[in-house]
């Protein structure tokens, strides 16, 4: 059980990332349905897929699949996996997803579930976002900033709101820590 509502984790330059989005058509956005059509509280997303286990965790703590988009993104993301490994130490990114949230739209209210999702921190990395988004965790909301990681307990009931005139856009990073055992 995760103790926490919010870890920030650190910041990143997003201005690349930026870049190489603003290359993405909307058929991009519209290449990947899969999270929206499996949960009621996404069907306001988009996503562009990058490294995606579709069951996301359900049975067992996989590697995802890269997609299409996964090696123009490649670079960033193992600069982002630097910095999530002076939080966590050495481990394997799961699977990373780009997820936009149109202006005047929500994620409503859930609770993640499956195996991955729950031993393992899901961090997301501010994009794009306005003053009149409100991540909220177990009650506690939270206006993040670009560039801000944040690991959120995914395992208390979350939500999202952007109220604002622009598109929120995180990217989510699904992280598991190497953990040796000793004998």
């Amino acid at each position: 059980m995760k103790d926490f509502k919010y870890k920030f984790i650190g910041n990143y330059n997003v201005s690349t990332l930026l870049q190489l989005l603003s290359k993405k058509s909307s058929n991009d956005w519209e290449y990947w349905t899969t999270k929206q059509i499996k949960y009621e509280a996404h069907n306001q997303t988009k996503t562009i897929p990058l490294l995606v286990d579709e069951r996301y965790g359900f049975y067992g703590e996989t590697i995802g699949t890269e997609t299409k988009f996964y090696l123009e993104f490649q670079v960033e993301i193992s600069n982002i996996k630097s910095i999530i490994e002076k939080k966590y130490g050495s481990g394997d990114v799961l699977g990373i997803e780009i997820a936009k949230l149109p202006k005047k739209s929500k994620v409503h209210e859930h609770r993640d579930s499956g195996t991955s999702l729950v031993r393992n921190p899901r961090i997301h990395l501010v994009l794009s976002t306005n003053s009149d988004v409100i991540f909220k965790v177990d009650g506690e909301s939270k206006n993040m900033r670009v560039g801000e990681l944040w690991e959120i307990n995914n395992t208390s009931i979350h939500s999202v709101e952007n109220n604002g005139g622009t598109d929120r856009i995180h990217m989510i990073v699904d992280y598991k820590p190497i953990t040796f055992a000793i004998l």
